[in-house]
C-alpha cells in the first residue's frame, strides 16, 4: 500500500503519548459507546517487538503495553495501521487485502472495534439513535421517509441532505425511462460472465451462480449519460460540497444491481456498512451515491435501510437480520424513485422476504469531491472485492468466522 501522502506515525510515541492525549481529549469516552461488553484488542505491527492493548473500561479506553490482557491480538503491516489512524483503512478493508494477521483471538472482534477505532483515532462519535434529533429549518422533528419532489423547495431539500444524509424524491423518471433502464440492465445480464471482472456474483441456496451486479454499466447508450441528467445534477447541487461525476470509463460512475432471494453466498445481501468501507475515507469523502429505482423498495423485494443522521458517526459492521443490529429506516421508494445518500452514512441491504418477486433492482451514478484519490495509487477501491471466478467473499467468511 502506498500512504506515502500522509504523514508516517511512531508506533510507541503514538501509543505512549499522542493517543493518551486524545483520549484525555474525549476521544476515550466517544470510543467507549462503541465497545461497550467488548474485550481488550491489541495491534502489533509486522516486524515490530512491540504491542499495545486497548482495554474498555466503565467510560473511556484504555492503553496497556503488551497483549497480555487482550482477547484478540491482531498483526497488520505498519502503513496498515497507520492507514487505520489516518481513517484511510479499516478492518474490513485489511482482511479483504489479507493485510490483517490474526495472533490471538476473532478478526471479526477487530471489526467489531471499527467505531471505537475511528473515535479513538479521530474523534468521530459513534452512532447512538436515542441521541439522534433531526431537525427541519425552523426547528420541527424531521421525517426521515420525507418525500420530495424535483421541484420542492431547494433550502428545505439541502437542509434535509445535511441533517439526515439521505434525499428520497418522488417520480423523477417515467415509465418509458424506467424501462429503458431496465432493458439496458437486462443486456448487461445477457453479456455478464463470472470473473469478467466486471460483476459481482453469488450462489443461492441451490449452489447457482446468481448476478448481483454489473460495474461499468456506463457502456449502455440509455445509462451512460445517467450523472450529466440534468435532474440528478440539479440535486447533487444540493451538497454543501461541490460534487463532480466520475468519468464514465469509472468502474463505479454507473452501476446496475438486482436483489435475490435465498442467497447464501456473495455479496447480493448486505450487512449494515458504509460505502467508503474498503478504504479511503480521509482521501475521497465525502461521496454521493444516486439510486434510480427499478421496481419498489419493500421487505419482500429486499429493501435498501438507512440510518438517518448517520454519515458524520460511526456504526459497527452488522448483519441487518442480527437480533442486536438496528433495524434502519426503510424509503418508501417504487418504480421511477430516487434517492441520493451521502457514501459514508450507514445503510444495509438485507434478503428480500419474498421467494416469487419481482425483487429490487436499482440503478446506481456515483459522485465525488474535487481532489478526492484512491491512497493506495489503484483504480477503485472496491476492486479488491473482485475475484478471478466473480465470487464476492462475506466478511465473514474472510475473518474464519
Amino acid at each position: 500500500m502506498s500512504n506515502t501522502s500522509f504523514a508516517s506515525i511512531d508506533f510507541r510515541k503514538f501509543h505512549e503519548q499522542e493517543l493518551p492525549q486524545r483520549i484525555a481529549a474525549g476521544n476515550g469516552a466517544l470510543a467507549a459507546e462503541g465497545v461497550k461488553n467488548s474485550g481488550a484488542l491489541a495491534f502489533r505491527t509486522e516486524g515490530g517487538d512491540e504491542a499495545y492493548t486497548y482495554v474498555p473500561t466503565a467510560d473511556s479506553i484504555e492503553i496497556r503495553p503488551g497483549d497480555r490482557d487482550a482477547r484478540t491480538v491482531v498483526r497488520v503491516p505498519r502503513k496498515a495501521w497507520e492507514g487505520l489512524v489516518h481513517d484511510l483503512e479499516s478492518p474490513p478493508s485489511l482482511l479483504y487485502h489479507g493485510e490483517a494477521e490474526c495472533v490471538r483471538g476473532d478478526l471479526m472482534h477487530f471489526v467489531q472495534w471499527e467505531a471505537a477505532l475511528r473515535a479513538l483515532y479521530t474523534g468521530r462519535p459513534v452512532y447512538a439513535p436515542d441521541r439522534v434529533e433531526l431537525r427541519g429549518l425552523h426547528g420541527e422533528p424531521l421525517d426521515p421517509t420525507q418525500a420530495f419532489h424535483i421541484d420542492s423547495d431547494r433550502e428545505e431539500m439541502a437542509h434535509f441532505l445535511r441533517e439526515v444524509g439521505y434525499l428520497f424524491v418522488k417520480n423523477l423518471f417515467s415509465p418509458s425511462e424506467v424501462e429503458s433502464f431496465r432493458a439496458a440492465g437486462e443486456e448487461l445480464r445477457r453479456l455478464a460472465e463470472p470473473g469478467d471482472q466486471k460483476s459481482w456474483w453469488g450462489k443461492n441456496d441451490q449452489g447457482e451462480d446468481v448476478l448481483c451486479r454489473v460495474i461499468e454499466a456506463g457502456c449502455m447508450p440509455a445509462l451512460g449519460p445517467l450523472p450529466q441528467d440534468p435532474r440528478i445534477q440539479q440535486l447533487v447541487a444540493l451538497s454543501d460540497t461541490p460534487m463532480v461525476a466520475k468519468p464514465i470509463g469509472d468502474r463505479d460512475s454507473v452501476s446496475v444491481l438486482w436483489k435475490n432471494p435465498g442467497m447464501n453466498e456473495g455479496l447480493s445481501d448486505l450487512p449494515w456498512h458504509r460505502d467508503c468501507g474498503m478504504g479511503g475515507h480521509a482521501a475521497m469523502c465525502p461521496t454521493l451515491v444516486g439510486s434510480i429505482f427499478l421496481s419498489e423498495n419493500s421487505n419482500e423485494s429486499g429493501p435498501l435501510r438507512f440510518l438517518p443522521g448517520s454519515w458524520k458517526k460511526s456504526y459497527r459492521f452488522a448483519q441487518a437480520d442480527d437480533e442486536s443490529a438496528l433495524e434502519g429506516v426503510l424509503i418508501p421508494a417504487e418504480a421511477g424513485d430516487f434517492t441520493l445518500h451521502y457514501g459514508d452514512g450507514w445503510h444495509t441491504a438485507p434478503p428480500p422476504s419474498g421467494r416469487e418477486g419481482p425483487f429490487r433492482s436499482c440503478v446506481l451514478i456515483s459522485f465525488e469531491r474535487e481532489g478526492a484519490f484512491n491512497h493506495r495509487g489503484e483504480r477503485h477501491y472496491n476492486d479488491v472485492l473482485l475475484s478471478e471466478d466473480g465470487q464476492v467473499d462475506a466478511l465473514t467468511k474472510l475473518a474464519g468466522a
